[in-house]
């Protein structure tokens, strides 16, 4: 992991010659001097102040702020039913007044108030609160908390810029995480004061500087962060002008501020906010270890896919040459039924076959023409002997036989009345057996 650490060169490093010690003391005695000093000069005191950060649970901690310091404070359980009015509980950013006496608290080396007495100051919320809320107000009705707004995270960004204090416990825990999760991302580190006087100005030139200059350096994203802090010393990150330089940045910000409890106005403006910085890095930073896992998941997926697609296509082509030599025969088996019906119709087609076939027709119409003939012959044989007996029946041998005679003139010609015959005339009578010739002497 490549860490590039900016220093402004401002911040100058200056080592005075030491100046000869006194009689070194123990840290209890020193303490103890500390706590009589306190006790001595100030005693009891009361202090109106804006609550910060409260834990009321059996015993009550919290924190009292004026926005330009701040003081620890402690409660104890004994003490909590001298809050007035009875069981008002105060809230974060309220302002309240309290009565107590201040001590040094030697185990952990920080002086503190032991609150006796606690009530609301006529007006219940700090000048702080106050302004936070005003702005918080004014941002979200501008739409700058919408999240129409956020631009989205890179996925793999090519570098992370980081912008904090370069000493502080905050930005170690960014690069610690990015280590373990991806080695081989880069860092730029913009080295900025995060509280104080200094600290808005500074921190708002970052964030505009980084953006500046993220296409030139291939910075996919910056993480703005810190530790925890009371609400003065988180204040830097509650400005106006640091809310409009996030707002305004083409590039993607994810803000970590304080602990998870605190929320500030540039977590509201950025693209993502993270409870811890330690968080922020894992939002943007890529886990190689989870890359791995989905790495061997798609390849097992694309290997278990690539054999899928190899089995169905080897079905597929298993049923194509099935169904290819299926056709293949089935073509075959027709063309060899064509070119045996296209033979047989060629073999018909020959000389001798057409030959043959008109020799066995003709020999067909032959014998069908002699059995016509015959049968026709044998009808007109039949009919004419029918024709014939009819005949003999009516003809002039039949009528002479029954004892009929024909009477003729000598030239043939019949005589059919007695009135055709002539005086004298000779006539010749046929008879069944024979004929007589005759003479007319007279008719009647």
């Amino acid at each position: 992991m490549r860490i590039v650490v900016r220093i402004p060169p401002e911040v100058n490093m200056d080592l005075s010659e030491a100046q000869s010690p006194p009689t070194p003391i123990t840290v209890k005695a020193l303490s103890e001097t500390i706590h009589n000093v306190l006790d001595a000069r100030i005693g009891r005191v009361d202090v109106v102040g804006q609550v910060n950060k409260p834990s009321f649970k059996h015993h009550w901690y919290f924190s009292l702020t004026d926005g330009d310091a701040s003081i620890d404070c402690a409660m104890w359980a004994s003490k909590v039913s001298n809050v007035q009015p009875k069981g008002w509980k105060p809230k974060q950013g309220d302002q309240v007044i309290i009565r107590g006496t201040i001590g040094h608290y030697a185990k952990y080396g920080k002086t503190q108030i032991y609150v006796e007495r606690m009530k609301p100051a006529a007006e219940e919320k700090g000048a702080l609160q106050k302004k936070y809320e005003a702005l918080l107000l004014e941002l979200r009705e501008a739409g700058w908390f919408d999240e129409t707004n956020k631009k989205p995270l890179p996925t793999y960004p090519r570098k992370i810029a980081v912008i904090t204090s370069a000493t502080s416990a905050a930005v170690r825990d960014v690069i610690e995480t990015a280590r373990q999760r991806w080695p081989a991302i880069p860092l730029l580190i913009v080295n900025v004061p995060v509280q104080g006087d200094a600290a808005v100005s500074a921190i708002t030139k970052a964030i505009q500087r980084v953006d500046e200059v993220a296409e030139a350096l291939h910075i996919d994203a910056i993480i703005v962060t810190r530790g925890g802090g009371s609400l003065e010393e988180l204040w830097s990150f509650n400005d106006r002008s640091v809310a409009e330089a996030t707002f305004h940045a083409k590039t993607p910000i994810v803000a970590a501020i304080g602990h998870e409890s605190d929320t500030s106005i540039i977590e509201l403006v950025a693209d993502h906010r993270a409870s811890t910085p330690t968080q922020a890095a894992m939002v943007l930073v890529p886990d190689a270890g989870e890359l791995m896992q989905m790495v061997d998941h798609f390849s097992s997926r694309l290997h278990t896919t690539a054999r899928r697609v190899v089995e169905r296509s080897a079905n597929r082509i298993s049923q194509l040459c099935n169904q290819l030599e299926a056709s293949v025969t089935h073509g075959l088996h027709g063309r060899v039924r064509t070119i045996s019906s296209l033979n047989e119709a060629l073999q018909t087609k020959r000389p001798h076959a057409v030959l043959r076939k008109r020799q066995e027709r003709f020999m067909k119409m032959e014998s069908s023409l002699l059995a016509s003939v015959t049968r026709n012959l044998s009808l007109r044989v039949s009919r004419v002997e029918t024709l014939s007996g009819k005949l003999d029946a009516i003809g002039p041998d039949a009528v002479l036989a029954r004892g009929f005679s024909l009477t003729q003139r000598t030239d043939g010609s019949v005589i059919r009345s007695s009135k055709d015959a002539k005086d004298g005339q000779e006539l010749m009578t046929v008879l069944a057996d024979g004929t007589i010739k005759s003479r007319v002497e007279c008719t009647t």
